[in-house]
């Protein structure tokens, strides 16, 4: 296939790979195995960039060239741990490689070059002639069964890994885990630009930055999800305040939330739902036990989980849509991690929280994949050594 030319970049003593795929990257170049390069590379998700408006106007892509040293211009694409912070007037789009025949590689391109200016760049001359050995190269990888699919934990080494924003980032990680995304980045985009607003856009009504903070602020303040679940775990645990932490009689429950809302002159087709509400979470907690997202004799607290966790995620795509600077997708990042530790006791008690606000607002106890998305990501989450819940404490340290 012809060999790349090497780039500039040679390696660095104190050089930290972003994250795995860089470090595989590094290791194939290191050894010139080009073959073994682009498998990592055509397994990985790449970007290029391309002028914001143009993407807004839904024109035809130009992407941003790269010029070599040497003079010629290259087609730049990017693995995920190197897209760099957000760019005036440009915007990191997803690519996939090998470029099909009718995506646009502009006047006077001579080939693509792979994350330029670090240690794993290379150039790659005539790519566009390659097409077909590099489908060959790609259709050795395993092929991916989204019918079986857990997600996957995926750690940026050079992201927050301590400190209030790593947590706040691990509060986000059922999502992340869920979608494949690097839990603990918070430079560029989510998924990619086009990904990021249109998710905003189609299930959050979000298509501004003034949308977006609304959205935002109604998580954050645990006003996204409906109110009875909170109030009813709110009456339980009140219960139990006077029991010891016995377990609390389901029929006890149910009759003092029924009180407490009948005295505020609730009407009796809502008292019927709280009731119906109750033994709802009382089924699914057995399943929970049953499954492991509780102990034997545990219960949840707080269903608040559930927003707080998806304002990391809003968060995050806010800050790839374009509607927010990093320091505020920092700041509520930082906002949701607070919250968690204020309302749970562990890394276990919150994912528990998040689980039943999440079936409780879409599972209507199916069982199906709204719940089956995040009970395998609280398994990852808990089992992997690496975890962010197993090596960032979930109590916030004593000041």
């Amino acid at each position: 296939m012809g060999t790349p030319i090497m780039g500039a970049a040679a390696q660095v003593p104190a050089w930290v790979p972003p994250t795995d795929v860089e470090r595989a990257l590094f290791e194939a170049k290191t050894r010139q195995d080009w073959d073994a390069y682009l498998r990592v590379l055509f397994a990985a998700q790449t970007f290029a960039y391309a002028p914001k408006q143009l993407v807004d106007d839904d024109q035809l892509i130009a992407w941003v060239p790269h010029t070599a040293a040497h003079g010629p211009r290259f087609l730049a694409v990017y693995t995920r741990g190197e897209l760099s912070a957000p760019r005036a007037g440009e915007v990191a789009c997803d690519i996939a490689l090998p470029l099909a025949p009718y995506v646009w590689w502009g006047e006077k391109l001579r080939g693509m070059v792979v994350n330029p200016g670090t240690p794993t760049e290379a150039y790659f001359p005539g790519a566009r002639r390659k097409r077909r050995r590099w489908l060959a190269l790609r259709d050795q990888l395993p092929q991916h069964d989204p019918d079986h699919d857990t997600g996957a934990l995926l750690t940026k080494y050079t992201g927050p890994l301590r400190g209030p924003l790593a947590v706040g980032l691990a509060c986000g990680a059922h999502l992340s885990v869920h979608r494949r995304a690097l839990w603990n980045d918070l430079t560029d985009v989510y998924a990619d630009y086009r990904a990021d607003t249109k998710i905003l856009r189609e299930a959050w009504g979000a298509a501004s930055a003034a949308q977006w903070r609304r959205q935002l602020d109604f998580l954050l303040a645990g006003q996204n999800s409906p109110p009875q679940p909170e109030f009813v775990l709110r009456v339980r645990r009140a219960i139990a305040r006077h029991t010891a932490g016995a377990a609390v009689d389901s029929t006890l429950w149910q009759r003092t939330a029924v009180e407490t809302l009948r005295e505020r002159g609730t009407a009796e087709a809502e008292l019927a739902e709280v009731r119906a509400l109750i033994r709802r979470i009382i089924r699914y907690e057995a399943r929970f036990r049953a499954d492991g997202l509780l102990p034997a004799d545990g219960y949840v607290g707080s269903a608040a989980g559930y927003d707080f966790g998806r304002a990391v995620s809003v968060a995050r795509w806010g800050l790839g849509a374009r509607y927010a600077d990093g320091a505020e997708a920092e700041a509520a990042v930082i906002t949701a991690g607070v919250l968690c530790r204020r309302h749970y006791t562990s890394w276990a008690d919150f994912s528990a929280g998040y689980v039943l606000g999440r079936v409780l607002r879409f599972d209507d106890e199916s069982f199906g994949p709204m719940y089956a998305s995040a009970l395998a990501p609280h398994r990852l989450l808990l089992d992997t050594p690496t975890s962010p819940w197993r090596t960032l404490p979930f109590t916030a340290p004593a000041v």
